[in-house]
């Protein structure tokens, strides 16, 4: 069984979810269930390894990103 668990925080009275494909046609139960007693702190914590942030901050700074040349854009017919 796929289970889907996201965890937003809403500004309005409506909430958007997109869900797979595997998911359409089919019977779903959505459970709406309020956390404010987590904090978002420890759920970024237990996403990202302890020392992550140290470890790849500046990382970069001696190999400035560089961005190529993108090409020529593309003719596409108009759509009528």
């Amino acid at each position: 069984m796929q289970i889907i668990r996201k965890i937003k925080t809403t500004d309005s009275d409506h909430i958007s979810l997109k869900i797979p494909k595997a998911f359409m046609q089919r019977s779903l139960e959505i459970i709406i269930k309020p956390i404010d007693d987590i904090k978002m702190t420890s759920m970024c914590s237990e996403q990202w390894p302890k020392d992550f942030f140290s470890k790849t901050a500046g990382s970069f700074a001696a190999t400035p990103l560089v961005r190529d040349e993108q090409g020529e854009y593309e003719l596409r017919n108009s759509i009528r």
